[in-house]
């Protein structure tokens, strides 16, 4: 009791204001997304005669229905899926090996390679060229194109090779001497001892490639694979028409049906961003051990 007192005696003015000013922003900013859920938990007739809706008087899954039963709103949520897993773990591997490469001191030519991939963080060749590198490729649409051209990040690079060149010498040099090449050092010696700043930025990469909507608005003109951000991008910002993609919708829930476009776009909002906010919490004590691991020197 008295070092629970103690505990509380330690706690200044400040401190209450501290907490209290924080309280407020975690309001402020859980509120918009906790409207947005709510929103497409409630009818039309309940959206339209109620105010701000903190909770659903008559709540209805209808809207996320519809998403799951229209081809292709299910199809795009598909392909950003396969996207982003495929993405992740493609970027992962390009950034690693390149920056365990890079690492080495002793590599010939480690100050070119460096420069020219540096030079690329503050100068670009502008979109038309990028357009024709693309089409010269043959990757216009193509599934492809959202995952191969957006492998490295360079910023992402540079803190992961901060962290390789912090790993003790001596750790690779025993496995040198008991015969280990270089890939089996990477492979059983490096990327166990990174998990860290390996989970952190996977999350980095997923989260990229779930948002990603700008490859495929640029290249891609087929709709069957329109990634869901693109979909969610012509709901909300240009108004396509949701009568457009409710094919089945009528018939899997029993005759006509009445759509709810603001229920149905904020049911898109928390498809498109649920899965990243469910797979944070399993990264999340990863995260700032990795940050700082990777960012003490270069």
């Amino acid at each position: 009791m008295l070092k629970r007192r103690g505990r509380l005696k330690a706690y200044t003015t400040f401190d209450y204001v501290n907490i209290f000013i924080f309280l407020i922003l975690i309001v402020i900013m859980v509120f918009p997304f906790w409207s947005v859920v709510m929103t497409s938990l409630v009818t039309e007739h309940e959206f339209y005669n109620r105010g701000v809706i903190l909770w659903p008087q008559d709540p209805t899954i209808k809207w996320y229905q519809f998403i799951f039963a229209s081809d292709k709103l299910l199809r795009s949520f598909f392909v950003t899926t396969g996207v982003t897993l495929l993405g992740t773990l493609y970027s992962l591997t390009v950034t690693t090996t390149l920056s365990f490469g890079l690492s080495k001191k002793t590599l010939p030519g480690r100050g070119i390679f460096l420069t020219l991939i540096i030079i690329t963080m503050f100068f670009g060749g502008g979109l038309i060229p990028y357009y024709m590198l693309i089409r010269s490729l043959g990757l216009v649409n193509s599934f492809w194109v959202m995952v191969l051209p957006t492998g490295i990040n360079v910023w992402y690079f540079t803190l992961i090779k901060a962290f390789f060149n912090q790993i003790p010498e001596s750790l690779e040099e025993s496995a040198k001497i008991d015969g280990a090449s270089e890939i089996v050092i990477f492979l059983r010696i490096v990327l166990p001892v990174s998990t860290p700043v390996l989970a952190t930025f996977a999350l980095f990469y997923g989260v990229s490639y779930w948002n990603q909507y700008y490859s495929a608005l640029l290249f891609i003109n087929n709709d069957k694979l329109y990634p869901l951000q693109l979909i969610l991008r012509k709901i909300i910002v240009q108004n396509e028409r949701l009568s457009d993609m409710a094919q089945g919708f009528g018939a899997a829930f029993g005759g006509r049906q009445t759509i709810f476009e603001e229920g149905v776009k904020m049911a898109t909002v928390v498809v498109a961003t649920g899965p990243i906010l469910l797979v944070y919490p399993f990264l999340q004590r990863y995260f700032v051990k990795g940050i700082m691991l990777g960012s003490i020197k270069g």
